[in-house]
């Protein structure tokens, strides 16, 4: 009776693991919408001061509250669309000179400003020729390529420092990659990963589980003798692409 019992205690037990790990993914994607949404919530939200803002304009063509809202950002966005349509017709220039002549000149604002621009200007590229954005890369602390991090490369600009060149890369964090942390790391500790931008945030969101779908794997540990040593392959530098 006894070893019945444990039999099915283990079997309902492996029932229940087994539906964990497949309804995991969607609790993970569901906890990071949910985060993002929560961040943004913020900023934009009803009592948010942006959302405060958008009320008062919709008050003005409606007195409930939601509506309100609703009213609110439906004017923002038809702003926006009308700012894309002048742009697309060629007055692009003429709208960054104005933003320009704005903000630039404001102390601390125009930091801020100059700052997103470089940012913007990075992610709306024409063409691969102008892609010069980030880029995935591993990063080596310590000597002999010691412990290994993936990493997003900000550009491919080197940075002389001291007698020494560096490279700044930001290190995502996990699972949640839209926070990390900025490191000038020495141009020769940085080597080019062979994956996409996607990739490299799917491994972090993974926590490392789906790392074998995009990096070269020698198996599992215990397949290999206790004697292996680790490829001593590495990829091109990513000064090499600059």
């Amino acid at each position: 009776m006894r070893f019945l019992t444990d039999w099915v205690f283990r079997r309902l037990l492996r029932y229940f693991v087994a539906g964990v790990f497949a309804i995991l993914p969607l609790v993970v994607t569901v906890a990071v919408v949910i985060w993002v949404a929560g961040f943004l919530q913020q900023f934009v939200g009803p009592t948010a001061p942006l959302g405060r803002l958008l009320h008062a304009v919709g008050f003005n063509f409606s007195s409930d509250t939601t509506m309100a809202y609703i009213i609110g950002w439906s004017a923002v966005l038809v702003v926006i669309m009308a700012v894309g349509v002048f742009v697309e017709a060629g007055a692009r220039g003429f709208v960054q000179r104005a933003f320009d002549a704005l903000l630039s000149r404001v102390p601390l604002v125009g930091g801020i400003y100059g700052t997103s621009k470089q940012l913007v200007a990075m992610l709306d590229r024409k063409s691969d020729t102008q892609l010069t954005g980030m880029r995935p890369v591993f990063c080596y602390f310590g000597k002999d390529h010691g412990c290994g991090v993936l990493a997003l490369l900000v550009s491919p600009e080197i940075f002389h420092i001291d007698g020494r060149d560096y490279l700044i890369v930001i290190v995502p964090t996990s699972p949640v990659p839209v926070g990390g942390g900025l490191f000038f790391m020495p141009f020769e500790s940085v080597r080019t990963a062979d994956m996409s931008v996607e990739s490299l945030m799917s491994i972090y969101v993974s926590m490392g589980v789906n790392a074998p779908q995009f990096l070269p794997s020698a198996g599992p540990v215990e397949n290999q003798p206790s004697q292996s040593q680790p490829s001593q392959g590495q990829p091109s530098q990513a000064g090499d692409a600059s």
